[in-house]
């Protein structure tokens, strides 16, 4: 029983012992008046006690009360204006960050493209095999980029050999005999960036 006695103290909790010395009024030996609480000065009488002196306690009260209820009415729109501020700038900081991380990502997404189409140009990939570089940093695109390039030429038929004949009626830019137009470089890398 004593710990739970304990524990009611520790909660902050009083036990009966010190509620009934609280609620006994502290009288002075022999004096029949009440002690005053540390830092007020002792009043022969009780300000409730006189109607009057009740009814001018009540009014200044009501002053005070009613200046404060002023001050709040006055303070109450700068308070309202200075909130909604608040909140405006919150929305465009918003908006200011949404922009930032928009165009980061852009940026990332334009600069792995560029790493793709210069390894692909590097290592002599089609343009629709791009797409197989993947992501990544720079080093991690080339890698792939030189596999892909191993790979595509230990799959490519060997080269028929080629005649040394002319081939009969052949102008600059028409198509070989086998169909296929030869390409430039230049085109090469047109077709590979979309344009």
């Amino acid at each position: 029983m004593q710990d739970t006695a304990d524990t009611t103290q520790a909660a902050g909790q009083p036990d009966a012992s010190t509620t009934d010395a609280a609620q006994q009024p502290d009288t002075q030996p022999g004096s029949g008046t009440q002690d005053t609480p540390a830092g007020q000065q002792p009043q022969g009488t009780d300000p409730w006690a006189d109607p009057d002196a009740a009814r001018k306690e009540i009014e200044k009260l009501r002053r005070e009360s009613a200046s404060w209820r002023t001050k709040y009415r006055e303070a109450e729109p700068q308070l309202t204006e200075y909130q909604q501020w608040q909140e405006s700038q919150k929305t465009e900081q918003q908006k200011l960050l949404d922009a930032k991380e928009a165009a980061e990502r852009e940026l990332g997404d334009l600069r792995a493209t560029n790493t793709r189409l210069m390894a692909a140009a590097t290592h002599n990939i089609p343009p629709e095999l791009i797409d197989l570089l993947g992501s990544g940093s720079d080093d991690e695109i080339n890698a792939r980029a030189e596999m892909l390039a191993e790979r595509l030429k230990a799959s490519a038929p060997a080269p028929s050999p080629t005649s040394q004949r002319p081939v009969e009626a052949l102008t600059p830019g028409a198509a070989t005999a086998s169909g296929a137009a030869t390409t430039s470089p230049d085109e090469w890398i047109r077709r590979m960036a979309g344009r």
